[in-house]
Formats: structure tokens, sequence, C-alpha cells
């Protein structure tokens, strides 16, 4: 079969194995994979050795069972949960299961094993989270990142009366602003690029462009700034800027991946007492809430897809990443037109 591969720093496609439906595993035929900041950490950091296949926001369809497997036929569509969580440690045990030291070192496509750049991918039966007939399979590719901004927002607190800002509109801020939203927050976003905000618009969400006076203008709206910041920029200098922007005793959740050092001032968090409450990945159940969610419409995330490419694009996706498009597809049945 055919798999995007990452060695020395660039992707290539390349034939490698079909996977065999191991005991208690099912194959996927691979409808759709998205990418997320974590992939491009791995892809400048080089941290995975050579010849790993990435991609753990992924969907598709059952093709082979493996022995012992019930419940699932080929043909099935599904979502995949890719952390593989172990179900025994005290995290797992208290339901904070994203917190599975476990689960974080076997995450699919994140060195747990192959991800979804790939024709096929061999999955646990226990990953897999049953679409809807009717639903696009392609789009059971945005629950994963549903998940993340779905946690997110329920570390925050979001509902009526709260006042949510998003710093950062990609798909992670995107998608928190809807869910807010949706439990009743009053949500403003800001973003440096013109796409995503008119994208935020687009979707029934108060945006401005990112910059000094915007931060004044919500505090005048709020009568002296949100009552919680969600950090999703990942740009190091707004972990702090969040922490000013925010009203007294407010919160700051923090759901970008920092991979680079950032500066911050405690006495600011102090004596303005900001919360600082870091939302990584997320639990089986908010997994399942963001499918329901993304299945019944309750949320437009299909709306986040400006694009998809074939395997053979998945190089010049990750070159571009600073570029105008929000959620980019990488869709294996795709022909390879060009890289």
């Amino acid at each position: 079969m055919r798999a995007v591969t990452l060695t020395g720093g660039r992707f290539s496609v390349a034939t490698v194995p079909d996977p065999d439906p191991t005991p208690g595993a099912v194959v996927v035929r691979v409808a759709a994979c998205g990418i997320c900041g974590t992939d491009h950490m791995y892809f400048r950091s080089r941290l995975l050795p050579d010849g790993a296949t990435l991609g753990h926001e992924f969907a598709g369809t059952v093709e082979e069972i493996g022995a012992g497997v019930s419940g699932w036929q080929p043909g099935d569509a599904a979502a995949v949960v890719p952390i593989l969580y172990c179900g025994t440690c005290e995290w797992c045990a208290s339901g904070r299961e994203n917190l599975c030291p476990a689960g974080t070192r076997r995450t699919i496509g994140c060195g747990g094993g192959a991800g979804g750049m790939a024709e096929r991918v061999l999955v646990p039966a226990s990953a897999l989270r049953r679409l809807p007939a009717g639903l696009d399979v392609g789009l059971g590719a945005l629950v994963e990142p549903t998940a993340v901004a779905y946690h997110a927002v329920g570390l925050a607190g979001a509902g009526p009366g709260i006042r949510v800002a998003i710093l950062g509109l990609g798909p992670i801020g995107l998608l928190a602003g809807m869910l807010a939203r949706q439990q009743g927050a009053a949500v403003v976003g800001l973003d440096v690029r013109a796409p995503r905000l008119a994208c935020a618009r687009r979707l029934g969400l108060e945006a401005f462009l990112s910059d000094a006076a915007a931060d004044e203008q919500i505090r005048d709206r709020t009568a002296g700034g949100p009552d919680v910041v969600i950090e999703a920029s990942g740009r190091a200098e707004s972990i702090e800027r969040a922490a000013a922007l925010a009203r007294v005793g407010g919160r700051v959740v923090m759901v970008s991946a920092h991979h680079t050092p950032a500066q911050i001032h405690p006495i600011r968090w102090l004596a303005r007492s900001i919360a600082l409450l870091p939302s990584l990945a997320y639990t089986p159940r908010d997994f399942d809430a963001a499918l329901a969610l993304i299945a019944d419409r309750t949320i437009d995330a299909p709306q986040l897809v400006t694009g998809r490419t074939s395997l053979a694009g998945v190089q010049r996706l990750f070159e571009d990443a600073d570029g105008d498009a929000i959620k980019v597809l990488i869709d294996p049945s795709l022909p390879d037109l060009g890289s």
C-alpha cells in the first residue's frame, strides 16, 4: 500500500507492507486525515525515527477484521480515537484519561504506531467510534480536533453569562468558539489572518484583527475583560497576553501546544489572580460528545475544511503552514498529481 513517510525532515510517498488484522484489531481504509500543531512539531523536530507515518486525526471504513472482534463488519464507517488509554492507571480510573502516560506514548500517528497518512491503518477495535449513516466519512477526521476543543471549553466553564475570548482562530480556536457559543457563552475571537477572521464571521462569531487596539475594545465591551481567555494560537507571547486580557480573577485555558519557551510575569498572574488551566487532549467522553455534535450538525465543523490533497501533497501542505488554508484534509484516494 501507499503511505506518507517522514525521513530526514521530508515527507514522501512510499510503498509499505499492508497491515494485517491482528487479534482484537481491524484494518481501516482511510477516507481522510487532518494535520495539527503536533504533526508540525514532529515535522520540525525530527523526534520520530525515519520512516514514521504521522496522522492522528483520521476516519475511514473497516476493511478487514482480526480474530475476536465483534460488532464491526467490513464497510462500517468509523472515526478513530488515536490515544490508546491503558484503562488501569490512576488517571484512567479517576476519569482523567487524557493524562494517561501510556496513552500519550501509544497515540496512533504520534510514535505509537503508523498513522492515518496512508491508505490503510491497523487500529484496535476498541478505538473505533461508529459514524452515522449519511455523514460524509471524511468528516469523521474532524471529530478528534473537535474533542480537543470540547475538552478545553469544558475547562473554561463556558455557559450563559460567561464571556470568552479566543486567541487564535485556527481549527481548534474556531471549534472552541462554536462550542462555547453553543453552550451559551458570549464569544469573541482574535487572529492576524484575514481568511480566519472571515471564516469566524461566517460561523457567526465576532472576530477582531489581533492587535493592541482589539484588546482594549474587548476590555471595554466586557467591562474589564473576559472571564476566560482560550489560548489557541501557539504563539509564545500569547500566554502572557492572555493574562493581561482576562478580567481580574479570570481564567486562561491553554489548549495550543507550546513547544518553545515562553516568558511570563508571575506577578501579573498573582496580583490579578489569574488561573492557568492547561488543556491536554480529551477523554473518551469528550470524543463521543464531539462526534455527536458533528453528526447532528449542532456545530458546523465542515465549514473549516478549505481543501483536500493527495498523499503526494503532504510535503507542500506542511511547507505552506502559514498560508490561508484553515483545514486541509488528506485524502489517500485522490490521484497524486504532483507534490
